[in-house]
């Protein structure tokens, strides 16, 4: 991004002497107000990241040179969040759509079961086709009820899973650490002391984390297997919906004389052709085939994003639950990740404006960061007018500052 970098010569002057120039801490603390000052707002840091923040930015002052340590602190500090509310976002998107389809399912399976009911259905006609069709249906409606549940199951295992191997890590941590102390104790101990030691150490409160933490796990363990047998019933579904001649061979299944699912699409074409009363229902049966033909194919990927989504919570489980405490609504997470985006582009530019070489008085220096938040076509300009005003109150607080 080009833009107009004032000269040394252009130095402003007070009373006829040259402003000294900003060194990099000068700098970088103006930026970090600004950025600290929009994330308080609008809650893109817990609390616990704002105090951090802010005894690093008072560090900052007392630095003899500026190394931008703290930007780049700031800088990954916000990308985890921006992981996290991805996470929450991507979780919620993929309930909230295996619900939409089980809805949406059951309402047009119920528009079927009206439809067919003003028919007057020969018991012929239910054998061949109806009560074959209706069945496999209503099977495989409760077999998404059940992914459904099982999905919001999965993530509060995963959850659980996560918190006990964080729980399980503090527990190792401070044995370890109670260990080393144990063992770099200089003073001469009697053998009673050693025992105690030993015992104490031995007793110490790590099994009862080391066994949540592998309970946890077999129960996350135990739901993904929950979860990918329903996702293989699905396939076998999903087979029989489709023409013979387009299905994927099944090798765990195409030995057995009887499939273990009826055949819907061959005998939904043969009923439409024997039964001409029944093409009225064609509309209707393709759009059902239709749905159980590609709910495998969509299941399985939300199943693969989910997996992938869980990973940022994982690593950073206590900031995870404490952003899912702050705010439930997914679309309140979308919006944060948006600020949270544009602000990370903001300070990556910012980064690049502090290694520029360029000597600046702070008016120039002022200016010129007014042009960066000001640029027309940045990755940041919806955010631009909240930036300028964050300047506003961080230039306040610099300018006021008793030395």
């Amino acid at each position: 991004m080009a833009m107009s970098v004032p000269k040394k010569s252009d130095a402003l002057t007070t009373s006829g002497n040259p402003l000294p120039p900003l060194n990099n801490q000068q700098k970088e603390s103006l930026i970090m107000m600004i950025v600290l000052h929009y994330a308080e707002e609008h809650a893109l840091l817990n609390k616990e990241q704002i105090e951090d923040a802010k005894a690093s930015l008072r560090a900052l002052f007392l630095r003899a040179t500026g190394e931008e340590t703290m930007l780049r602190k700031i800088i990954s500090i916000l990308r985890v969040n921006k992981s996290l509310n991805q996470t929450f976002s991507d979780m919620t998107h993929v309930l909230e759509g295996i619900h939409k389809a089980r809805k949406m399912l059951s309402l047009k399976l119920d528009k079927l079961k009206q439809h067919i009911g003003t028919l007057a259905i020969t018991v012929q006609e239910n054998t061949d086709f109806a009560g074959p069709f209706l069945e496999f249906s209503e099977d495989f409606l409760r077999s998404v009820l059940t992914f459904e549940r099982q999905m919001s199951e999965y993530r509060e295992v995963r959850e659980n899973e996560a918190r006990a191997a964080h729980t399980f890590r503090l527990a190792q941590e401070a044995r370890n650490s109670l260990k080393h102390r144990f063992e770099n104790h200089d003073s001469v101990e009697s053998e009673h002391e050693k025992k105690v030691k030993e015992k104490v150490y031995q007793h110490f409160d790590f099994s009862e984390a080391e066994t949540d933490y592998h309970y946890t796990q077999r129960s996350a363990k135990h739901a993904e297997k929950e979860i990918t047998a329903l996702l293989n019933k699905f396939q076998q579904m999903c087979q029989m919906a489709m023409k013979p001649e387009m299905r994927t061979p099944d090798p765990v299944h195409h030995n057995l004389n009887k499939p273990e699912y009826p055949d819907i699409y061959t005998m939904s074409s043969k009923a439409m052709r024997t039964y001409p009363k029944l093409k009225v229902l064609v509309p209707s049966i393709q759009e059902l085939l239709r749905l159980y033909q590609h709910s495998y194919g969509i299941f399985h990927l939300d199943f693969e994003k989910f997996n992938r989504a869980i990973v940022p919570m994982i690593e950073n489980i206590e900031d995870y639950l404490q952003a899912k405490e702050m705010d439930e609504d997914v679309r309140t997470k979308q919006k944060k990740l948006e600020k949270i985006e544009s602000l990370i582009a903001f300070l990556d530019a910012a980064a690049i404006l502090l290694k520029d070489g360029q000597q600046y008085a702070y008016p120039q220096f002022s200016s010129t960061t007014t042009k960066l938040i000001t640029h027309t076509t940045s990755k940041w300009s919806g955010i631009a007018e909240d930036l300028l005003r964050m300047k506003v109150t961080a230039e306040a607080e610099l300018s006021t500052q008793l030395s």
